[in-house]
Parts: C-alpha cells; sequence; structure tokens
C-alpha cells in the first residue's frame, strides 16, 4: 500500500490483525526482546501497541511530516510529526484527523511544537467501528505540558523529556485522556499513549530508532 519492500516486511516482526480483535492477536516483540531487536535493526523503528498487542514496526514510508508504519499483516499506522492520524486494517480504524484553532483555522505550529506549556486547539475525528459504522466527532483540545524533565525509558536509550497531558473534551460529552512525551528544545514527540476517540482502544509506542 505505501511502497513497502518485502524486506521491511520481514523486519516488522509482529502483526495488529486485520479485521481481528485485539485480544485474538499473537502479541510481537516486547520488553527486552523489542530493545534486542530494535538494536539489531538500523532503520528507524517504533515499539507500537493497540490495546496492549503489537511490538517493534519499522518505518514503511515517508512524505515530508507523515510517516507510515506497517506490521506483518500489513496494518498500517500513520503519523504526522509524531501524532496518530489514522489507521488502516485494524478492527477499529481512524480514518483522519484534523487539529485547528478553536475558530476551525489551521495552526502554524502543531501543538507539542509550540513553547507555551499550555495550548488550546480543537481537533476533528474520524473514525469506524468494528461493526463498520463511521462516526465523525470533534472536540476542544487542551495540552498542558509538565514544565521540569523527567528521566523516560526508550527501548534502546534514555531521554530527559517532558510530560504533557492532552484532553479531549467531545461534542458528545465524553472526554478522553492522552500522554505526550516530547523533548524541551524542539518538542519533538518521542513517546505517545492515547485513546483517539470515545471507546477506542489505548495506542501507545516509543521511539527505537529515530527518523
Amino acid at each position: 500500500m505505501f511502497g513497502l519492500t518485502a524486506a521491511s516486511l520481514a523486519l516488522s516482526g509482529c502483526s495488529i490483525g486485520s479485521g481481528q480483535s485485539p485480544l485474538d492477536v499473537v502479541p510481537g516483540f516486547s520488553g527486552d526482546d523489542t530493545s534486542a531487536r530494535a538494536e539489531s535493526i538500523s532503520y528507524a523503528s517504533l515499539d507500537f501497541h493497540v490495546a496492549g498487542f503489537g511490538g517493534l514496526v519499522i518505518l514503511a514510508s515517508q512524505a515530508e511530516d507523515m510517516t507510515y508504519w506497517q506490521f506483518r499483516d500489513e496494518a498500517t499506522i500513520a503519523l504526522k510529526d509524531g501524532y496518530l492520524h489514522s489507521s488502516a486494517g485494524l478492527e477499529q480504524n481512524l480514518i483522519d484527523t484534523r487539529i485547528t484553532d478553536r475558530d476551525g483555522n489551521d495552526l502554524d505550529r502543531l501543538p507539542w511544537r509550540q513553547a507555551s506549556s499550555s495550548v488550546s486547539y480543537r481537533i476533528t475525528r474520524e473514525w469506524r467501528t468494528s461493526e463498520g459504522y463511521a462516526h465523525r466527532g470533534q472536540a476542544d483540545a487542551t495540552l498542558r505540558c509538565e514544565a521540569s524533565t523527567s528521566n523516560t525509558e526508550l527501548p534502546l536509550t534514555s531521554r530527559a523529556l517532558q510530560t504533557c497531558h492532552e484532553t479531549l473534551d467531545w461534542d458528545t460529552g465524553d472526554v478522553t485522556q492522552s500522554t505526550l512525551w516530547r523533548a524541551p528544545g524542539d518538542g519533538r514527540l518521542w513517546a505517545v499513549e492515547t485513546q483517539p476517540w470515545p471507546d477506542a482502544p489505548t495506542f501507545d509506542w516509543k521511539v527505537a530508532r529515530p527518523w
């Protein structure tokens, strides 16, 4: 789908499961195995999980700030500047994500890239449930970042990162929470744990080898 080579497919090392429940998925590499696997591979990689299942995935392709990560079973995750944008091949899929200011205008800089410790914005998302129904929702978002850094363990190293808490207040009255770990200098995301829409599974990832 995104021009992934056969070699990269062989390296991805885990599957999420097209059309499967995350509970039916055989887990990929985890813990020390993930670190060892990432150490042995020179490609950009993430330790990626959906509802707790997953493992090491290799960068399939990149177009500007969009990166595409494909599992062994061809399930695909798209990140925009390290933030969840969309997915395909999962039981429940995020179709699209748009981030704007509260008035619906495009942002000059994405929220986690801004120097402020508190940023307000609006998120519009479309997703498809396991029953095949498409949904569209909007949420007022707030990102609050701690001023100090803390040592964060990644698969191949540890870094001093700021912990940022994202709260999405959906128009339906639902509230979802996410945690983003960013570099204090440039705001780059190194780890994320997020529930992208109400009742969605949790997506989480840590950068193993950066791109």
